[in-house]
């Protein structure tokens, strides 16, 4: 399924837009019943940042948004 992404620029803080196919992978549970399915999403071209030009993705890697401040909570 095609979509647009956005996405901020480590270095610069710039938000880009652009164009990755959303993909669902199923991760194993402990319970037989309960199916746990994770969004990934995949660039289709390799896209750098608007403003500065650092790189932010290439294609056939696959992007997985997390929340800053649940990895912040989980680092001691």
């Amino acid at each position: 399924m095609k979509t647009r992404l956005r996405m901020k620029c480590e270095n610069c803080g710039c938000w880009n837009r652009f164009e990755v196919n959303k993909l669902f992978i199923e991760q194993p549970s402990p319970e037989p019943k309960v199916k746990i399915i994770i969004p990934f999403y995949e660039p289709l071209k390799v896209e750098k940042c608007k403003k500065c030009g650092n790189l932010l993705t290439e294609p056939k890697t696959l992007v997985r948004i997390t929340s800053e401040k649940m990895s912040e909570r989980n680092q001691p």
